[in-house]
This record gives C-alpha cells, sequence and structure tokens, in this order.
C-alpha cells in the first residue's frame, strides 16, 4: 500500500512539468529532464520517486531513464469532454 502523500503546490508544478517532457511516450535521461525543468538533483529524485511509486513512470535505473507509461499517456491526451 502507499505511503498517503500531500503534495504542495511547487512538487505538483514539478510533477506536470515532468509529465509534459514525457508525454511524447520516449525515453528520457533523468539529466536532460532535470535540465528542462531548471530542478536540482533532489528535486528530481523527488518527483522520479513519486511518478514510479504511483506507477506514472517506467524507470530504467541502470540507464537512468525514464518514460511515460502508456496507460497514463493515453490518459492525458483525452480530450475533456463539456
Amino acid at each position: 500500500m502507499h505511503d498517503q502523500v500531500l503534495l504542495d503546490g511547487s512538487m505538483a508544478f514539478r510533477i506536470a512539468g515532468v509529465l509534459e517532457i514525457l508525454s511524447d511516450g520516449e525515453w528520457h535521461t533523468l539529466e536532460g529532464v532535470r535540465r528542462k525543468m531548471k530542478l536540482s538533483r533532489n528535486q528530481i529524485q523527488q518527483v522520479v520517486k513519486f511518478l514510479e511509486e504511483y506507477e506514472f513512470v517506467k524507470l530504467d535505473e541502470a540507464r537512468r531513464k525514464m518514460r511515460i507509461e502508456e496507460a497514463v499517456r493515453r490518459f492525458l491526451a483525452v480530450e475533456p469532454t463539456s
């Protein structure tokens, strides 16, 4: 079972930004994402830990790369209905 997580606004903003970068479905290096988002190493680690724990991303720890899970990518791509 996952620990309950309370997100502050800045953490939610970081998560949304990382998901936006990953929305193409391709593999991205952690360092590349960190640089694009202008995050510290600690901040990217926190975001990646959250995204991996809740299965938003697939992480290749050996190659230090990640990509968005396909189901999450499709969910985020759905246009809202009125």
